[in-house]
Parts: C-alpha cells; sequence; structure tokens
C-alpha cells in the first residue's frame, strides 16, 4: 500500500480540529504561549515586511504578524480554516491580518516579492513530495535574501519516539515528521542558502529546562526543530 499524500489526510482538518487550536489561543495557555514565543524566536524583523504565513490554519501568526507591524497574507487550502481565522482576527482586534485561500505548492503571489515565508506547524502534514513543491515555491516567491523559517517537530525527541511504539497517540495527519537533518537536506536541495537549525522547548514544565539546557546534546530532548534560510 503506497504512503499517504498530505491531500489524502485533508479531512482530519474540520471545524472543531481549528476550534480547538482557536480556543487554545484565546486562552493564551501554556501551549500557545510557548509556541508564539518559539515562532518569534526564529523570525527576522517583522516591521513593514512581506510576509506569507503558509498553512496559516487559524491564524495565530498571521494575526501576531500583523500586530507586530508586518504586512501579513495567511494562506490556507481550507475554507474552515480561514473562517476561523477571521473570527479569531476579528475577536483579536487585528485587522491588519489577511487571509486568502491558496495551497502552498502553486500561491498567487508573483516572483520574488515576500520578505518572509513562515511554516509553522505545516510540514509535519506534508508527504516528501508535497515538501518539496512547497520548498520550490517558497524559494520562487521569496526576494533575493527573504528567510524562509520553519518550525515542526522533531522526530528523535522522546515523545516522538514514544508515538512510534504506539505508547503515545500520533496525529494521523502527521505524515512528515522529520529530523533536523533531514529538514535541512530537503530545504539545501531546493536551493536555499544559510541553512540553520535550533532545537526549541515544549511547553511541558520541568521538562522544558531539560529540553532548554540539553537539546543540542540529546536528540531525545529535541522537541522542536527552528529551522531558518535564506533565498539566494
Amino acid at each position: 500500500m503506497s504512503s499517504p499524500t498530505a491531500y489524502d489526510v485533508v479531512d482530519r482538518y474540520d471545524d472543531a480540529y481549528f476550534e480547538d487550536l482557536a480556543r487554545r489561543y484565546r486562552s493564551r495557555n501554556r501551549f500557545a504561549r510557548q509556541r508564539i514565543s518559539n515562532v518569534f524566536s526564529l523570525l527576522p524583523q517583522l516591521r513593514d515586511a512581506r510576509m506569507l504565513d503558509l498553512g496559516c490554519g487559524m491564524g495565530t501568526f498571521t494575526i501576531e504578524a500583523a500586530k507586530a507591524g508586518a504586512r501579513v497574507v495567511g494562506i490556507d487550502p481550507m475554507p474552515s480554516a480561514l473562517a476561523a481565522a477571521s473570527r479569531v482576527a476579528g475577536s483579536e482586534n487585528a485587522p491588519g491580518a489577511r487571509f486568502a485561500r491558496a495551497d502552498a505548492v502553486q500561491l498567487p503571489i508573483r516572483d520574488a516579492t515576500v520578505d518572509i515565508a513562515l511554516a509553522a506547524d505545516l510540514t509535519e502534514h506534508l508527504d516528501d513530495d508535497t515538501f518539496g513543491r512547497m520548498l520550490r515555491e517558497t524559494r520562487r516567491v521569496l526576494r533575493p535574501g527573504g528567510v524562509l523559517v520553519i518550525y515542526t517537530p522533531e522526530r528523535t525527541h522522546l515523545f516522538e519516539r514514544l508515538r512510534d511504539l504506539g505508547v503515545l497517540a500520533q496525529d494521523p495527519s502527521h505524515i512528515g515528521v522529520r529530523n533536523d537533518r533531514q529538514l535541512m537536506t530537503a530545504v539545501s536541495q531546493a536551493g536555499f542558502e544559510d541553512v540553520r537549525v535550533n532545537h526549541l522547548p515544549s511547553h511541558v514544565p520541568v521538562w522544558n529546562l531539560l529540553e532548554r539546557a540539553l537539546a543540542s546534546h540529546v536528540a531525545l530532548l529535541r522537541r522542536r526543530v527552528g529551522l531558518t534560510a535564506r533565498a539566494p
């Protein structure tokens, strides 16, 4: 049986899926706060930057980047995601957050017009072919020197190992959880330069102290990969 593609798992992203994410964001629970902090540690200066939030879901980073002064558009192929994002942006008083329905492998954007492309919690939902197509399309729309930022689970972390063993439940849509070397290789092969990786912590108390202190040395403590790269 062939491996699933990104398009085989889209039925996992229903209204309840996006509403759960929206609820976490609105409440600013520990998970949401850590997620925002991790991603913003990777982003360059946002004020007046042209930014794409790829696979924006219910809009967390489109909204946060708009509040920080970016000219940002959240892209998602799912109507339920965009509906949730528009509701949350309204409740967060973020009129500068804009959203559009589009696929990250075929962006309705002109060549070399974007300063920052963010893929936060997206690539783990993509098979290798779709991931490669997304990277090439992202490179097309980024201006020379523009920045790609990827934020995704790290395959070597203890939680992912336990999921592989069936001890913890795996999200069935996570068909492309990769390690840092796999991500760096794919990004480099797509033509990006200055590819760098950071290992970022989870939101779990106490455990995340170990992740912060030891992730650079212990693969089991690498909860999240934060990758940055530049378009040539």
